[in-house]
């Protein structure tokens, strides 16, 4: 369960491959001739590389960066998902939460919607494989949010519908395979996904054997992926990115909130509850509702023009009119029946410790074993991607410096 002091049987070979690599290559001149290669593993805390073995992790921060990711609030996977590829906060590309009320369309989104999911409407800003495509740069997804629908008529040269049902060494098969395609239509940027450890840890929690044996086996798919893509004649030419959307704290049942017990359901026009909460409420209601929810303990509520500036989050009229954020450990609910549990959850205020991503970045870019101090706000990603890829970024928040002192 707990790092192994010896790690040299298992990473050698991944070692010693990136070590020259990213000492030897030049970078490439233009978009032509570089590679990015960026793997999201929803929920992989900041801190799972101390709790597990995972030498493909510690070979990646020897040959190159490493930094804990700050999600931007909320904390959960669709809007982080579409924040990095954007370069915007959820505020400002209109993908506010995994679910919500979007007053300017009048219809709801929801993740576990398909047809809303493929709806471009939901999504603002450009994603970046709209922006490289508009460069001609070709470009794949695999399952990366935001990449089902055509934004503003765009999407990447090759994507995926999700389906959980796709193993993840298919997953990571597929972007090899891409690596392999002629020139003309290879791509040069590729975003791919595993739904896990973030699935495990909602079940058996973030600090469970369960959730550490999967952190595991994540690190043995990348030790499988990068014995294939050693195989590649541009391999060479690769920057390689592993990061995550979040991190995840246990939640207690005893430390559980069901509003039904405080607020009448009939009050609110929408409910979306969970971390955070958004609660959409009658205009006459509103101020009650908010001064009853003062009262309610493990919350805080917010009018969502009074949310604290640095949540960069609020001003859009999709969020709801109050957003309750729970104490790190409290789950919300708006049920008649009540059910608390033990396990994980995401989406609490995006400065906890517990709500850090991961974030390792290697190849010829970029610095080598580097650990960066402080936190990285992870809407930087989509800077940090145009830059390595040498195109035009659209508008976006990030900022060039957090970039800069990742790379060379």
């Amino acid at each position: 369960m707990y790092k192994r002091v010896s790690l040299f049987a298992c990473c050698l070979s991944v070692v010693l491959t990136l070590v020259c690599q990213a000492c030897a290559l030049p970078q490439g001149k233009n978009g032509s001739d570089r590679y990015v290669v960026v793997l999201s593993m929803d929920g992989f805390r900041a801190d799972y590389p101390e709790k597990a073995c995972t030498p493909t992790l510690d070979s990646l921060e020897r040959v190159g960066v490493r930094a804990d990711f700050r999600p931007c609030f909320p904390s959960v996977t669709f809007p982080n998902h579409y924040a990095m590829a954007t370069g915007l906060y959820p505020d400002h590309n209109g993908l506010v939460n995994n679910a919500f009320y979007a007053a300017d369309l009048d219809e709801v989104y929801s993740s576990r919607d398909g047809k809303a999911v493929a709806n471009p409407a939901f999504y603002g800003g450009e994603p970046v494989w709209n922006t490289a495509q508009r460069q001609d740069v070709n470009t794949a997804t695999f399952f990366w949010v935001g990449s089902e629908t055509a934004v503003n008529g765009r999407q990447p040269s090759i994507w995926k519908p999700f389906d959980s049902k796709v193993p993840f060494k298919n997953r990571a098969d597929s972007v090899i395979a891409w690596l392999q395609l002629p020139e003309s239509i290879r791509p040069h940027l590729i975003m791919w996904y595993t739904e896990e450890p973030d699935a495990t840890a909602h079940g058996a929690s973030p600090d469970s054997p369960a959730t550490i044996a999967m952190a595991e086996k994540l690190d043995s798919l990348l030790a499988y992926f990068f014995a294939e893509a050693r195989k590649l004649d541009v391999f060479d030419k690769i920057d390689f990115i592993v990061l995550s959307d979040h991190g995840m704290a246990t939640s207690y049942p005893e430390r559980y909130v069901n509003l039904n017990d405080y607020l009448p359901r009939d009050s609110f026009d929408f409910i979306f509850d969970g971390v955070p909460t958004l609660l959409y409420t009658k205009e006459s209601y509103r101020e009650t509702a908010y001064q009853i929810l003062q009262k309610i303990p493990r919350i805080k509520a917010y009018k969502k023009e009074e949310l604290p500036e640095r949540l960069m989050y609020g001003k859009r009229s999709r969020v709801g009119d109050l957003v309750i954020i729970p104490d790190i450990g409290t789950s919300v609910q708006f049920r008649e029946q009540s059910s608390p549990r033990f396990g994980g959850n995401h989406g609490y205020d995006n400065a906890a410790t517990e709500m850090q991503a991961i974030f390792y970045a290697a190849g010829p870019s970029f610095k080598k074993n580097t650990r960066i101090q402080t936190s990285i706000p992870n809407v930087n990603l989509y800077l940090l991607l145009t830059t390595l890829l040498n195109i035009e970024p659209s508008p976006n928040d990030g900022e060039q410096e957090q970039v800069q002192q990742l790379l060379k």
